[in-house]
């Protein structure tokens, strides 16, 4: 009876170990205020996806390609940089960055301005029920896009 009693501790404290690990990456997944955006996201007809990776070091990293027939046609590259406020800074096709800095934040939603770019000048993304959307715009929200993102598929 006692062996078997040992046996079952250890074989429990074998299956829980690999846990550990996924539990202490999901609290500091949740303990970032952007983790929602983590993940791959795009768009129901395929042809625009955006990734970001999961906070490191309080950064993200994130890349956006246009797809025409599953073939990348445009390419951006971006990163969000901590600090007190946070910093979206975007190298379209390769080139930048774009510093955008935080202007407001929720649990949500975080919307980054750069008031001297052409445009866009806001970047905003909101987690949704169903996924995530950004959008982009002036300043005065005129010449708003929205992009309406579900997980990736694949």
């Amino acid at each position: 009876m006692r062996q078997a009693l040992v046996f079952a501790v250890l074989l429990g404290a074998c299956t829980a170990a690999p846990e550990a690990p996924v539990q202490g990456l999901r609290e500091g997944l949740r303990a970032h205020p952007l983790a929602w955006m983590s993940g791959c996201w795009e768009r129901a007809d395929g042809t625009y996806r955006e990734v970001w990776s999961a906070p490191e070091h309080g950064y993200l990293f994130g890349y956006a390609l246009t797809l025409e027939n599953d073939k990348p046609v445009f390419f951006e590259q971006s990163r969000i940089d901590p600090g007190a406020t946070f910093t979206f800074n975007a190298y379209p096709a390769g080139k930048g960055p774009s510093a955008f800095q935080e202007r407001f934040r929720s649990f949500t939603r975080i919307e980054f301005v750069n008031a001297a770019h052409d445009y866009p000048q806001v970047v905003a993304y909101e987690q949704t029920k169903g996924g995530l959307t950004a959008s982009i715009s002036l300043e005065d929200d005129t010449q708003r896009q929205d992009f309406v993102f579900r997980p990736c598929k694949d």
